[in-house]
């Protein structure tokens, strides 16, 4: 147990915990996590489902403090479906909902899940409300509005691993004022001051009539991932988590249509675009596509676990908090770099789009004076390397492995 998480006043675009540890932040999104919690063995699926995330270096979760259904799988699509969930979090139902009691027997199985999140020591990312999955929310502003916002603060503040999202896809929400207005109420019903952001709302991160309505970015962007991320650096000086921008298949593979009919990547495709995240700045969240959703399937090993678990671990042998993105290193190319100068730099080259076996040249500047050590990995097969180099100024890098590479460079 860490505290809770906080920013880094000294690395702005970095977080830390309340004893002084900085996390890598490695997401992972689980909106129906709660849904485990009704079958006769719950409580023991969420504990060792959060045990496993935190095996494999996830430490912050996305979940909805309430989602009904999703469209492209309505109703039980899977024995595994929990959409629309077993219980609703208000009395009387989605369709006639009584918003002024909230359903007491829903949120105790919520908390189930809550003190499952806080042992294994993974963050609660909660997205308080969630405007595309069917749910029938309280009229904006009024009494049972109030009364939800506070009732949730109230109930899990207390937990020290919790972050405040105002709503996962929160551009949905034209009304700004209102998503202000709701932020704002949580920090003041919040007396233990946790950090609050909103997915995926430029208007909300960026307008300087909303300034300081959240602590940090949290995006959704499924391309230029680095550049991305070193525009939103910036634009305004935190953390920056690209929450949403690849979605790993089944065991059936890219063509099994069976739950989601559109968004599928293969395990090597999510886990380099987590790497062009990390090289252009910011943190990745994690999607596996059968415990994003209302179908979960806790007991599955999906590849990207460990190619995640990988990646973690490369990043944390260095001080990562004190490298920036330096894209002028790299001349030609579409190799990624991160910078410590004079101590380390770091270059990532995921490769030819089309085949995970082939790396394209890249050609940077050298980034210090005199010999270099070079440690090297392969992203995919975890393959580790070190050479040593007295490049030119201008120079090839040229990986021990075929593949995409991500090499770390030190004075020798």
């Amino acid at each position: 147990m860490h505290g809770a998480l906080g920013l880094d006043p000294e690395h702005p675009y970095h977080f830390r915990y309340e004893d002084g540890t900085r996390p890598f932040v490695l997401g992972y999104e689980a909106n129906w996590l709660w849904a485990l919690g009704y079958l006769p063995d719950g409580e023991a699926q969420l504990r060792r489902f959060a045990a496993r995330l935190a095996g494999y270096g996830y430490n912050h979760v996305f979940v909805n403090a309430y989602a009904h259904d999703t469209h492209w799988a309505p109703g039980k699509s899977h024995p595994e479906d929990y959409g629309p969930p077993p219980a609703y979090a208000w009395e009387g139902t989605n369709a006639a909902p009584d918003h002024l009691r909230l359903n007491v027997r829903y949120w105790r199985v919520f908390d189930l899940m809550m003190a499952a999140l806080f042992d294994a020591g993974l963050t609660a990312h909660l997205y308080l409300k969630v405007y595309n999955k069917d749910v029938t929310w309280p009229a904006k502003r009024s009494l049972a509005d109030d009364l939800f916002f506070g009732y949730v603060v109230a109930r899990y503040g207390g937990y020290s691993n919790v972050v405040w999202d105002f709503a996962k896809e929160s551009y949905n929400e034209r009304d700004k004022g209102y998503c202000e207005n709701r932020l704002s109420l949580i920090k003041a019903l919040d007396g233990y001051r946790r950090l609050v952001t909103a997915h995926d709302d430029w208007a909300l991160h960026f307008d300087r009539l909303a300034g300081g309505a959240t602590d940090f970015v949290t995006d959704q962007k499924h391309d230029n991932f680095a550049a991305r991320i070193v525009d939103l650096r910036r634009r305004r000086a935190c953390p920056v988590i690209n929450a949403e921008f690849a979605y790993e298949c089944g065991p059936g593979g890219v063509d099994d249509l069976s739950y989601h009919p559109r968004v599928r990547h293969t395990p090597e495709e999510h886990v380099l675009r987590s790497w062009e995240v990390v090289f252009g700045g910011g943190y990745p969240g994690y999607y596996y596509l059968y415990t994003a959703w209302d179908v979960i399937r806790p007991e599955d090993l999906p590849p990207g676990y460990a190619l995640h678990q990988r990646l973690a671990a490369f990043m944390t042998e260095s001080a990562w908090w004190r490298l920036e993105p330096r894209p002028e290193q790299v001349e030609r190319s579409s190799a990624r770099c991160l910078l410590r100068p004079g101590a380390e730099c770091l270059f990532f080259n995921a490769g030819h789009k089309a085949r995970f076996d082939e790396a394209t040249r890249a050609t940077v500047l050298r980034p210090f004076p005199g010999p270099l050590v070079c440690d090297w990995i392969q992203p995919l097969s975890g393959e580790r390397a070190r050479t040593e180099i007295d490049p030119p100024l201008r120079f090839a890098l040229t990986p021990p492995f075929e593949g995409p590479y991500a090499v770390r460079l030190r004075p020798a």
